[in-house]
């Protein structure tokens, strides 16, 4: 999956947990996009079955949601890293996290998570890892995934 798509399916993500659903024009202002290219995304979304969409209302499917976790988690073990390990200011390795997310495979990740030894919490505070598919990973910071 591409970057694009991954970060339509975390900005849905995060606004559905403020609002209960999002509609084409509330992502178009989040990522900054057109609402034709919202319109084209919500389309390869639906048809990967990451996302449902009706009457306008767009929420993620459950694949949608695991996959959202999965992104997240990804970010925030890339910023534990990149601050406990390298050094890095939160906001440098917040910068750097958002690409690495993007081209993490899932081997990669496991090991990155057991050299970390199983952190718990992201350097802000926030989940890494429980059972993705059950933890509702909980922002306690605006800008932090």
């Amino acid at each position: 999956m591409n970057s694009s798509r991954e970060d339509y399916i975390i900005a849905i993500y995060r606004l559905t947990k403020q609002a209960g659903f999002v509609n084409s024009v509330t992502i178009a202002k989040t990522l900054g996009v057109s609402r034709a290219s919202v319109s084209e995304m919500v389309k390869k979304l639906c048809e990967d079955n990451l996302i449902n969409f009706e009457q306008n209302k767009i929420s993620l499917t459950e694949s949608g949601m695991v996959k959202a976790r999965n992104i997240i988690s990804c970010h925030r073990l890339w910023e534990y890293f990149l601050t406990e390990i390298l050094g890095m200011s939160y906001d440098e390795a917040h910068e750097q996290a958002d690409l690495l997310e993007h081209v993490t495979g899932e081997n990669l990740k496991d090991a990155l998570n057991e050299y970390l030894n199983f952190p718990e919490l992201s350097p802000r505070g926030n989940v890494i890892w429980d059972n993705v598919e059950n933890v509702d990973l909980e922002n306690k910071s605006e800008n932090n995934p």
